[in-house]
């Protein structure tokens, strides 16, 4: 039986009918507030469930909120459910920004806000009055509380969530789990469990030519390559599928696209014009030339990779590619079956190892890893039938790894709230924001964790004092008569949404630098911060950063530890990040650094919020007055890319680092020479076209000018990152 606002989704989607998990969930209460840990496989319509949930919610004027672990999700989902929502009379927003960002704005305007778990819990740090008000919260992936990273935040978000919202409904969404009793037990919610796909899933291993399925069929794969995957791909392609191929190092993922392409042609089926054209926009994006003309030339032949070192925009361009048939195969990392929906009629999983960079040793996959990469297999209303096929690996049997990965059940989901740090940031969130105001109630909030059901009273009595010490030793917390308060700089810290580990590193590497607050030095700084993921560091580059620091900043190698892994790791990004300041191109960047442009975007995007969050606690933490401002000017650089003199340039839309110094070196230095500048003048500055002297000209009120160069063609499509 169908409730009234799953009926109207029905009818606005086009569904003629619900899906078994879809059906029990609305029986179970969805619409009603219930909370619900709906488990089920990929593509079994769990986003359904989470729009009506959330309509619901918002239809009875409560604030609704969706949150994931990832931006490209969390931006998925929004253009989803944009499309559907707004019939409704409601008003979707969505915010994902920089988490010292309040965004207050966005959340007051609408009704369903769509934002990842980081950017919640930040949100209701800044507006602690929020946390009550929501009405509605659905928790997409909650399989990510088993991940080191993520896992603290969701948990003691939750936590947050259930002990402060009275009534809140929670609807956890999750691929298939061992421990959902248990899961469904800490959210206080009924459980939806079901093993039903939209499409049949077939699973095998695949061993010397033949692929060896889980209910005793064979099939023979001719052998085309020495590398078995690209067997099983051209196999597929032979058949009209495509093909995903998950490999485990983006340095394999390469390997095997660019064999691929050395096929014999016509041994892969894909669309060659639609190859061509999205060759062509590869070639108008961001990122190093190099990188560009390699992936082009590879989705010209119809295979291409996909992994983190790429840009937002060229992983789209290849997802879009393969959803539109231009590719036979994407050979990709792990990170993609975690991110957007993209289903292939085959799956194949390369090697069920992967390098574990902090011991230093090959590990296998966990069982829960490989059920996520075979839910890619089949596409819903397009394929008949998916199927995951594992490579064997010499010693590895057909036998072993059936039993291990197809015939396993995955692993149970653990709280990761075993150490400290987790523990010290939500503390310090909830002292500061209020939530919480002695021991005693910081005890009770964390009774709503995993961490408290899984291993109970005593341990979590014992590491939550402990951070509860930290923070007093470091000065962000006071403990007095009983009352736990936060000091000015333990306000600013989480206000920040800075690790609080922020600030011993911090007073440490201010000693270092002695007061002598250089670029290069606020650089170092920032890119030694706890939130800082740093660029790889390979053991053999250890000498060539070093080279290159003496060359460059002589000034700060006395800071460096260079014992230390990580510290060298922070000078390589402090380097790159100096670089990109300086107005090195992209290009040389990557070449120098052997990255690639998403690692580049990352550490951008991670340096500028970690800039301005430094200047907002400077004040509290005692560094001199200029530095708070310092840090300001060096967050805009990072952001654009440039140097000083530029900043007031990049201001204009559609003027970036290029174009900036082009407009400079054309002797337009200041926003007053660029007022009075005509059409003409700056139409003779190389790479402006029409467009963009528009664009100028519009910045300045000089409307009717800019209408008459409309529509005229533009140079210099691509000129870098922010042309």
């Amino acid at each position: 039986m169908k409730s009234e606002v799953a009926q109207k989704l029905m009818q606005m989607l086009g569904f003629k009918e619900l899906y078994p998990p879809q059906k029990a969930a609305v029986e179970a209460g969805v619409e009603e507030g219930q909370s619900l840990l709906v488990s089920s496989p990929t593509a079994s319509g769990k986003t359904f469930i989470a729009m009506t949930a959330l309509a619901s919610a918002a239809m009875r004027g409560l604030k609704a909120f969706y949150t994931s672990p990832l931006r490209s999700i969390a931006m998925e989902k929004y253009r989803q459910f944009r499309e559907v929502l707004p019939k409704l009379s409601l008003k979707v927003g969505i915010s994902i920004g920089d988490l010292n960002i309040n965004d207050e704005a966005v959340i007051k305007r609408s009704d369903v806000v769509i934002t990842t778990y980081e950017k919640l819990d930040s949100i209701i740090r800044n507006s602690p009055s929020l946390v009550g008000e929501i009405g509605a919260l659905v928790v997409d992936e909650i399989h990510y509380v088993d991940d080191d990273k993520r896992g603290p935040v969701i948990e003691t978000l939750l936590s947050k969530v259930m002990y402060k919202s009275k009534g809140v409904q929670v609807v956890a969404l999750s691929a298939t789990v061992s421990n959902v009793d248990e899961i469904a037990r800490w959210l206080n919610a009924k459980l939806v469990a079901s093993d039903w796909r939209p499409v049949p899933l077939s699973e095998g291993v695949y061993k010397d030519g033949v692929i060896h399925f889980a209910d005793g069929n064979k099939r023979k794969v001719e052998e085309v390559s020495v590398n078995p995957s690209i067997n099983l791909v051209v196999d597929e392609s032979k058949q009209g599928g495509q093909t995903l191929v998950f490999a485990q190092s983006r340095r394999r993922a390469v390997q095997l696209a660019k064999a691929a392409s050395k096929l014999p042609k016509g041994l892969l089926s894909f669309d060659q014009r639609k190859a061509r054209e999205y060759a062509a926009k590869m070639m108008s994006t961001e990122g190093p030339r190099l990188l560009r003309e390699e992936l082009a030339g590879l989705i010209s032949l119809g295979v291409s990779y996909h992994h983190a070192g790429l840009s937002n925009e060229q992983r789209t361009i290849i997802e879009d590619a393969f959803r539109e048939g231009a590719l036979a195969a994407i050979f990709a990392t792990p990170t993609l079956a975690a991110g957007v929906n993209l289903p292939a009629r085959r799956v194949v999983i390369a090697e069920v190892d992967r390098y574990d960079e902090t011991q230093g040793v090959p590990r296998d996959i966990k069982v829960f890893e490989y059920k996520q990469f075979a839910g890619r297999a089949g596409r819903p209303g397009l394929d008949p039938y998916g199927e995951a096929i594992i490579v064997a690996s010499r010693p590895r049997s057909v036998k072993e790894l059936m039993e291990e990965y197809i015939k396993a059940k995955p692993e149970r989901l653990e709280s990761r709230l075993y150490g400290v740090r987790g523990l010290r940031h939500s503390a310090l969130g909830a002292i500061a924001s209020g939530v919480a105001n002695d021991f005693s109630s910081l005890l009770e909030l964390h009774r709503r964790t995993l961490y408290y059901i899984q291993r109970g009273e005593e341990r979590l009595q014992q590491l939550l004092r402990m951070s509860v010490d930290d923070l007093v030793a470091w000065g962000l917390v006071t403990e007095a008569d009983g009352k736990l308060r936060a000091t000015e700089l333990g306000d600013a810290v989480s206000r920040t949404y800075l690790d609080p580990a922020s600030v011993p590193k911090l007073r440490k590497l201010i000693k270092r630098v002695r007061n002598k607050f250089t670029t290069e030095a606020l650089l170092y700084i920032i890119s030694s911060m706890p939130d800082m993921n740093p660029l790889p560091l390979r053991s053999s580059e250890a000498e060539k950063i070093m080279d290159i620091a003496i060359e460059r900043v002589p000034m700060i190698i006395d800071i460096v530890d260079w014992d230390d892994p990580d510290s060298v790791a922070a000078l390589k990004t402090t380097l790159a990040l100096l670089d990109w300041v300086e107005e090195i191109s992209d290009d040389k960047i990557a070449e120098t650094y052997d990255v690639g442009p998403g690692d580049v975007a990352s550490v951008i995007d991670t340096a500028k919020w970690i800039a301005n969050s430094l200047a907002d606690i400077a004040p509290a933490a005692g560094l001199p007055e200029d530095v708070g401002g310092q840090l300001r000017v060096l967050a805009r650089r990072i952001e654009s890319g440039v140097r000083p003199e530029l900043l007031p340039l990049v201001e204009i839309p559609g003027i970036g680092r290029v174009r900036a110094r082009r407009l400079y070196s054309a002797g337009f230095k200041t926003l007053e020479s660029l007022a009075s500048a005509s059409p003409q003048q700056l139409l003779r500055v190389p790479g402006l076209g029409p467009a963009t002297v528009a664009s100028i000209l519009e910045f300045f009120g000089r409307k009717d000018e800019a209408a008459s160069l409309k529509g005229g063609r533009e140079e210099g499509v691509g000129l870098d990152r922010f042309a």
